[in-house]
């Protein structure tokens, strides 16, 4: 059965948005804790947005999101945030691949028709969206992009199948 994400609070961010506005670079040293990047996202473009997000966000943006570097901080301080989704016209390729790879959706959409605030329901793997002026459809990601969220990314993903490996072969 595919993995519904219920009721995500829209989160809207506008314009061309890269791993800079995500999480400025001058945090990128300064810590290694996700949750105290969190504290630091969008801050130079939204100031006080960072304080104001909660589990189950969802991030709706009208242009290209996460240009620029290849920094995993723009991706693991969303989801320290609680961001669960990021819906966007177009992804800058290395976050896109980060974004999987760390077990935050990363949807592109043309256009998600609802408002900051409202709520909406993702089913990724039938490629739709909910919201409160209809459903919206997207070409769905592969099952494996899936169950790399399933399992928290990649590394979360790998981990459980290398002990299931190793508890296999030593039973046996």
């Amino acid at each position: 059965m595919s993995h519904i994400y219920q009721s995500l609070r829209v989160r809207q961010v506008f314009g061309v948005v890269s791993t800079d506005d995500i999480i400025p670079g001058r945090y990128k040293h300064a810590s290694t804790d996700p949750s105290e990047l969190a504290t630091h996202v969008f801050e130079n473009m939204v100031p006080g947005l960072a304080a104001t997000f909660k589990p189950g966000d969802a991030i709706s943006c009208d242009d290209t999101f996460g240009i620029g570097s290849s920094r995993e901080q723009a991706v693991s301080s969303l989801l320290a945030a609680g961001v669960v989704a990021v819906f966007a016209p177009r992804f800058g390729r290395i976050f896109f691949r980060n974004s999987w790879n760390l077990g935050l959706l990363a949807i592109e959409i043309d256009s998600l028709p609802a408002s900051e605030g409202e709520i909406i329901d993702l089913e990724p793997s039938q490629g739709l969206v909910k919201t409160p002026s209809g459903i919206v459809h997207f070409v769905p990601p592969s099952t494996e992009m899936l169950d790399m969220v399933k399992h928290g990314g990649l590394l979360a993903q790998i981990r459980k199948q290398l002990v299931k490996t190793a508890i296999k072969d030593i039973s046996q």
